[in-house]
């Protein structure tokens, strides 16, 4: 009879130390729905749009281990985003192997994208990003110094299945921040074999400038800077990138292949966010509401307004390709309702340096939205 309530108190013992440890698997779901307005048929049509569904989870079975795993669901087709597990067996340094964010362009890697004050990523950040990648990273964040690095492995195709060639790709990221500042640059380098260069693409996902392909080496740069001071934020990013092309002339693999001149690309974008009412933003959160406000029910939630000037260059210094490039604007206002619930209304202008093939005449564009955002983490 002694066995059978001592098995019976361990496992009683056990189910409590997890509650006291909190949830081992906590799941993820981010919603967005829009209703949007655009300058032509072709960059979108009229009306409501599932901008996002992204479900998945985050488990944590042991304090020295997480695995991470969220898809896509708002395409023709489920996508995976994100498959990677963190160890955390070092003090001060995160080890990742999987299918993650590069660490490049903070607006893209540092938040989750429904949190921007802005809705979607910004041009420059569309632009040179390379977005998720399968590989090895390490993240460094020392104590005693205030210091974050990022050192990334991967295969550079962004392809969570595997590398289109032999060649790996390496990031490196350094930031240093204090107080409410932050400051920091970042290097990708990449040795492709046919993959797309550098193009240009609206908050949309419309694709105005589409450049020849890349073989060769490819290397992308980038600063940025963040300053928060009290209620307001600005950040600033810029990138550059040099993409090496050559072609095959005789179809025969085992040939050299024909040089082609390098092209160039340049980016630079400044925004300003301002919490009107509600907390400040930390971190990577969206603004949170002051406590106690609210009235018959209904949250007060905060609001936030927000502008963005950026600026391109796209496809430069190859005789033979034609360079493109947009200068863009955009306006926001957001009510973040609650902790998981936000509505915001936006708007953006750009102009072409070079007309899309689709709009040979077209030389300014926009695009208006209204949003809901459901985020659950």
């Amino acid at each position: 009879m002694n066995r059978p309530l001592t098995l019976a108190a361990l496992v009683l013992l056990s189910a409590s130390g997890a509650r006291a440890q909190g949830p081992l698997i906590t799941p993820t779901l981010v919603g967005e729905v829009d209703y949007r307005i655009h300058a032509d048929d072709i960059e979108g049509h009229d009306g409501f749009t599932l901008a996002r569904l992204r479900m998945g989870a985050r488990g944590q079975p042991v304090p020295w281990l997480v695995a991470v795993g969220t898809a896509e669901w708002a395409q023709e087709k489920p996508a995976l985003l994100d498959a990677y597990i963190d160890l955390l067996v070092i003090t001060g340094v995160r080890l990742s192997i999987g299918y993650a964010k590069t660490p490049l362009f903070p607006a893209g890697r540092d938040q989750s994208i429904e949190t921007l004050p802005i809705p979607e990523l910004p041009l420059v950040t569309q632009a040179f990003w390379a977005r998720r990648d399968l590989g090895l990273e390490a993240q460094w964040t020392p104590a005693s110094l205030p210091l974050e690095g990022w050192l990334r492995l991967g295969n550079g195709s962004g392809s969570p299945l595997g590398n289109d060639n032999a060649s790996p790709s390496v990031d490196a990221r350094l930031d240093v921040h204090h107080g409410g500042a932050r400051l920091g640059a970042g290097v990708h380098v990449e040795d492709a074999f046919d993959r797309p260069g550098i193009g240009g693409r609206l908050p949309q996902n419309f694709l105005f400038y589409r450049p020849p392909p890349v073989s060769g080496y490819r290397t992308v740069t980038e600063a940025h800077g963040r300053l928060d001071a009290g209620p307001v934020r600005v950040d600033v990013q810029a990138a550059a990138a040099w993409e090496h092309r050559s072609r095959d002339t005789d179809g025969n693999p085992a040939t050299p292949r024909e040089s082609l001149p390098t092209m160039s690309s340049q980016g630079l974008g400044v925004e300003a966010s301002w919490v009107v009412r509600g907390k400040p933003r930390e971190g990577n959160q969206w603004p949170q509401a002051l406590a106690g406000v609210g009235s018959e029910g209904i949250p007060s939630g905060s609001l936030e307004v927000a502008a963005r000037m950026e600026r391109l260059w796209l496809g430069r210094g190859a005789e033979d390709v034609q360079p493109g490039g947009a200068t863009g604007g955009a306006l926001s206002f957001r009510w973040w309702v609650t902790g998981f619930l936000g509505v915001g209304v936006a708007g953006y202008v750009n102009h072409y340096d070079t007309p899309p093939v689709e709009e040979p005449t077209r030389e300014w564009t926009y695009l208006a939205l209204l949003r809901t955002t459901v985020s659950i983490h």
